[in-house]
């Protein structure tokens, strides 16, 4: 569409645009006839440049203020994800030292925004991929297709926000500026440079010391005009690498991966039971030989669950599902007792691989730790080798407090913060050497009772503990069911190879 066609189609647009633009246009001609006619031009411009040289020292605290507020302004966006784990916490660091280093976008030019988007994305894939040749192409094409989808959704909601009259935007419309950009807009460039070019050496051979205070002026207003832009576009800056870095981080750590059907497929291969749509924290009791773990369960369930006696009862891993009134329910998953084993430790491992939250059942009575504490370190190194999920919490409830001296006496409640009793004495001294012996935090400790023909003790502040950490075991349970849903379903290509044939026969068929 040509000018002229443009102007006929669209003259009631032009005609408005004029009415409103040229009042404004006349005034600033009108004064700057009015300076030239009074012999003031001159002193307008050395007064304008005087006063412009007060934004030298304005302007570099202006760049100082917005560079150290730009992450503060940002609050909540510029903080990582609670739900993240070690690796994706170490990429979100590297994204904001890629957001420090960059320079305020001009927002003229499009290069600037596609080599930042570049930069931290590859910082972020090699975070998750550091021995990949191309670890920025490590992800599936369905994530593709899901990344697209969801920067598409949010991008149409950012327009309809912000761009006046977008919905009467149609695409022919930004064909047509793209085509006059391309056919008019470097002779049009071109033509401005040189034209103003010889205004302003007219200007200089007519009055040298009036160009000159111009020339200053106009410098230093242009240096202003940017300078007051500085902390928007600082700003808007740091937006931009930030949620660029945040969408990298949910594909390339698989979080874009799965859609609610794909969790609830994933629960029901990781669940020995039918899973729900939200399915039960998964609690893994672990400890020596007759530490106490089946009384547990069955104190936790308020009912008999489990075999109890003074033997060993428990041969191998059983799962509970308790929902006692008026506590979250749980799968509670009861070990057998900890041995001086290679292989049992290989299999307390692999159920520590599957909890959301561990509780580290240790007997008050018994001095002998190391077993618990070799356990308690495989754990550890274990969890420091899996970067990449998130770690279960681990609380220790410390049984037999009933057994301690005086073993005669056993009046609870009783006061381990403030022990004066001989037997609260008895009971925080133990918690405190098992603490030192486990390496321990001492308010990770549940002292607890189970004696025979009297009612638990403190087993509510168990659950109370287990409630604080419940939120936390829950991010738990996301990250390894999310972690579990790699490799391929044989189910699935099953069904993707019979869809495929379907598609195929039909094509044939209806083929000419």
């Amino acid at each position: 569409m040509r000018l002229g066609e443009f102007t006929r189609r669209y003259w009631p647009e032009v005609l408005l645009t004029v009415t409103v633009v040229v009042p404004w246009l006349s005034l600033l001609a009108l004064g700057i006839v009015w300076l030239w006619q009074g012999g003031h031009v001159w002193r307008w411009a050395i007064a304008a440049a005087a006063l412009s040289l007060l934004a030298w020292p304005l302007s570099s605290t202006v760049r100082r203020r917005a560079n150290k507020e730009a992450r503060v302004a940002l609050g909540d966006v510029a903080e990582p994800s609670r739900g993240w784990t070690t690796v994706e916490r170490d990429a979100w660091d590297e994204v904001h030292k890629i957001a420090d280093a960059t320079e305020p976008f001009a927002f003229t030019e499009f290069e600037p925004f596609l080599s930042s988007a570049k930069t931290t994305i590859d910082a972020v894939a090699r975070h998750f991929h550091p021995h990949a040749h191309t670890a920025w192409a490590q992800f599936s094409l369905p994530e593709a297709f899901l990344l697209s989808e969801r920067l598409a959704r949010d991008l149409r909601h950012k327009a309809l926000e912000v761009i006046p009259g977008v919905r009467a935007i149609k695409l022919s419309h930004l064909l047509w500026v793209q085509r006059q950009s391309d056919q008019y807009g470097e002779t049009a460039q071109a033509g401005w440079r040189v034209g103003f070019g010889l205004w302003r050496m007219a200007r200089a051979l007519l009055h040298p010391l009036q160009a000159a205070g111009q020339e200053t002026s106009g410098l230093f207003v242009e240096k202003t005009a940017t300078v007051l832009s500085y902390r928007l576009r600082a700003n808007a800056t740091r937006l931009f690498v930030l949620e660029v870095g945040r969408a990298a981080i949910d594909l390339y750590s698989g979080r874009l991966a799965l859609s609610d059907a794909e969790m609830r497929a994933a629960r029901e291969r990781d669940m020995s039971v039918a899973a729900e749509p939200a399915a039960p924290v998964r609690i893994v009791l672990m400890g020596q030989v007759s530490a106490g773990k089946s009384s547990l369960v069955n104190a936790l369930a308020q009912e008999i669950r489990c075999a109890v006696g003074p033997v060993p009862t428990t041969s191998e891993a059983t799962e509970y599902r308790l929902s006692a009134e008026g506590h979250p329910p749980v799968t509670v998953v009861d070990m057998p007792g900890l041995v001086e084993s290679t292989e049992r430790a290989s299999g307390l491992l692999a159920q520590a691989a599957r909890a959301d939250l561990m509780i580290w059942v240790a007997s008050a009575t018994q001095p002998a730790r190391a077993i618990d504490r070799k356990s308690l370190d495989e754990f550890r190194a274990w969890v420091n080798s899996e970067l990449a999920r998130r770690a279960p919490a681990v609380i220790l409830a410390l049984t037999h407090i009933d057994e301690l001296r005086p073993a005669a006496e056993w009046a609870p409640p009783y006061d381990v913060s403030a022990p004066l009793a001989r037997k609260a004495r008895a009971i925080r001294a133990a918690m405190d050497a098992t603490a030192r012996a486990l390496d321990l935090a001492v308010d990770r400790i549940v002292p607890i009772a189970m004696p025979p023909g009297a009612p638990p003790y403190n087993i509510d502040a168990l659950w109370a503990r287990i409630a604080l950490e419940l939120d936390e075991a829950k991010l738990v349970q996301l990250d390894r069911i999310r972690l579990g849903h790699g490799g391929i379903s044989l189910r699935e290509l099953a069904y993707q190879v019979g869809r495929a044939g379907r598609m195929v026969v039909r094509g044939l068929i209806d083929s000419p």
